[in-house]
């Protein structure tokens, strides 16, 4: 079901109820005023009862009730349909927003992924013929910038702007299925995990997972704890003596994801371990 057509409903819902206690109170005040007037006037003239038609008033109340009901169902459709409008129209144009953000990303990656490729290429052919320090640091700078360039390309292209989908998610399936991508190779991987539900969107769930496991492998020395503790998910795992850290466009693509899908991140850095912490909760 479209946000839009839940938005409707949701109005319409609350409309119907709202408008609906206020006009109980209202017939019931009528009718508690009604009672009353002719209770006393049964008193003052004893004869008021055969003089009156009661069949008079019950049509009269009838009809009120009536009225009143039509009036409440055109109000009710007629507010609703065009908030359903007005927002129908707001978030097709933030889709278009967000369809054209992700083609110039994908695009701006594309162009600089091509000359990146080229740059290196380029100095490939300078460090057969000289050697020097300058040119590695350049090769390094070079180097990080095409995996960030990977990551961004890599992230939008996974990432759903339209028509997102929440569900109730097993973490435990996910860090299981994603840890299936690396290969462990003499690192010690120690997996405690028990079952943790999260209503999210899968695809930021598997993207969020999957780059903390790469985080990890990619810069963990011996070995990597992956466990849950209650509601959290904690990857932990020692660093390298010498580390040479990116520009961290990783775990920025994580925490806003995490934010996205109201989870919580934390991370902890120390001498010789990095710990990264999600609230599920």
């Amino acid at each position: 079901m479209k946000f839009e057509l839940k938005i409707f409903l949701a109005i319409m819902l609350i409309f119907i109820v709202s408008l609906s206690i206020i006009n109980f109170v209202n017939l019931y005040i009528i009718n508690q005023l009604i009672s009353d007037y002719l209770s006393l006037q049964s008193k003052v003239y004893p004869d008021f009862y055969e003089k009156i038609k009661m069949e008079d008033i019950l049509q009269k109340k009838e009809k009120y009730a009536t009225v009143i009901f039509l009036w409440e169902a055109f109000l009710v459709m007629g507010t609703s349909f065009v908030i359903y409008l007005v927002m129908d129209r707001y978030i097709k144009k933030e889709q278009r927003y967000k369809s054209f953000l992700q083609l110039m990303i994908l695009a701006v990656s594309h162009k600089f992924g091509n000359s990146l490729a080229s740059i290196l290429t380029n100095l490939e052919m300078l460090k057969s013929k000289v050697s020097s320090k300058q040119l590695d640091r350049i090769e390094k700078v070079v180097l990080d910038l095409s995996k960030d360039v990977k990551i961004l390309s890599d992230t939008f292209k996974k990432l759903e702007f339209e028509d997102r989908t929440y569900q109730n998610i097993d973490i435990k399936k996910v860090v299981l299925e994603s840890l299936k991508s690396f290969e462990i190779g003499e690192k010690k991987v120690i997996i405690d995990l028990k079952p943790i539900k999260k209503y999210a969107n899968k695809t930021d769930v598997d993207l969020i997972i999957y780059n903390i496991l790469e985080n990890a492998f990619k810069y963990s020395d011996t070995y990597i704890h992956i466990k849950t503790v209650k509601k959290y998910l904690v990857v932990r795992n020692d660093t390298k003596d010498k580390v040479e850290g990116g520009t961290g466009i990783g775990l920025l693509i994580i925490e806003n994801l995490c934010k996205l899908n109201q989870i919580k991140f934390c991370k902890r850095v120390r001498k010789k371990t990095f710990t990264i912490f999600l609230d599920f909760s």
